[in-house]
């Protein structure tokens, strides 16, 4: 009678900061090695009427300042790089590592896994139970029973539902999102913010069902650029709006899925017309008392943006006709981060 091969372990998953986490670093280093290039070229040749030891000191104090904001960045970003967190999933528990200090937590400590907002840089977290898993506060920082592992502008890229695969699969643990205020957040329903026909969006970019009041999606705006990318509750991206070009003539707003395809674009600044990727126009819009009002090419009422009720001076809403074509109805999703009302 033969004997069954022991079972092995599904292999584990390990995070650790993504290349974004190195950008400020890199960023520094880009911009000493730029303006030493572009400086000292400069001096050398408007330095010539000076005496011979004030010039060479200006090109020393030149050079050598570049130099020293180049050593910093590399030695900034040589101490993210052995200092950082290092995660490891498999079937016997989570391990944490931090340069020296190593702290296992077993299957059986952990209570979930998950995320806590805010959605547009979202914490990636651990709930334990602290007396199983000891010498973790070395590792990382403790709330409690939640223990903060990475953020989403440090991990590689994807990194979410490989986590929430390698949670339930590997792990077998819940997943769980808490929001700002510490609630849990259930998962959403699917196609839930295509489907919502009246929606109020308040001045912290959140899209609530007006029937309901559940949040479907939050407005994530990113540092200096003219995107702003709606996510559900649990952080995974809808859709992508991209504000319009500050050249002259470039007025689009475009509308795209997150794998970045277009699905189309509204043209004006005041009364933006609707179009399809390919430039079919899909609908238009007129002003009207402090809202805007889109009309389908078949005459009828499509969707209409308005301000808010008397709680939320900031808050507006958008109701769509369920008559509406489905692609006016998507891109009446970006009227109110694109075009709110009396702020344009």
């Amino acid at each position: 009678m033969s004997v069954p091969p022991p079972a092995v372990p599904p292999p584990g998953l390990r995070i650790t900061l993504g290349a974004r986490a190195y950008r400020r670093p890199l960023g520094l280093l880009l911009a000493a090695l730029a303006v030493g290039a572009a400086a000292l070229p400069a001096a050398r040749s408007g330095l010539g009427s000076w005496e011979p030891e004030s010039a060479r000191g200006a090109l020393l104090l030149c050079g050598g300042g570049c130099l020293l904001a180049s050593l910093a960045a590399v030695l900034w970003a040589v101490r993210l790089h052995l200092t950082r967190l290092v995660v490891t999933i498999d079937a016997e528990g989570v391990v944490l590592r931090r340069s020296g200090p190593e702290a296992r937590v077993p299957a059986g400590a952990v209570d979930a896994v998950g995320i806590r907002w805010p959605v547009s840089d979202p914490v990636w977290t651990l709930w334990l139970d602290p007396e199983r898993a000891p010498g973790v506060e070395a590792v990382a920082p403790v709330d409690g029973k939640a223990v903060a592992l990475l953020r989403d502008r440090t991990l590689p890229s994807g990194w979410l539902q490989a986590v929430r695969t390698a949670t339930a699969e590997t792990l077998g643990a819940a997943w769980r999102v808490v929001d700002d205020e510490g609630e849990e957040v259930p998962p959403p329903a699917a196609g839930a913010l295509a489907r919502a026909p009246q929606i109020a969006v308040d001045g912290r970019g959140r899209y609530r069902d007006r029937d309901g009041g559940a949040v479907l999606a939050v407005a994530c705006r990113r540092r200096g650029r003219r995107t702003v990318v709606l996510r559900d509750p649990h952080a995974a991206a809808l859709l992508v709006v991209r504000g319009p070009s500050r050249l002259p003539g470039r007025d689009r707003v475009r509308v795209l899925d997150p794998a970045g395809r277009t699905l189309g674009f509204l043209r004006g600044p005041r009364e933006p017309s609707f179009h399809t990727a390919g430039g079919m126009l899909l609908g238009s819009t007129r002003e009207t008392g402090g809202g805007l009002v889109v009309t389908g090419i078949d005459g009828r009422r499509s969707a209409a943006l308005g301000t808010g009720g008397e709680g939320d001076r900031d808050e507006v809403r958008l109701e769509r006709s369920p008559s509406a074509p489905d692609p006016l109805r998507t891109l009446a999703l970006a009227l109110p981060v694109a075009f709110r009302p009396g702020r344009r």
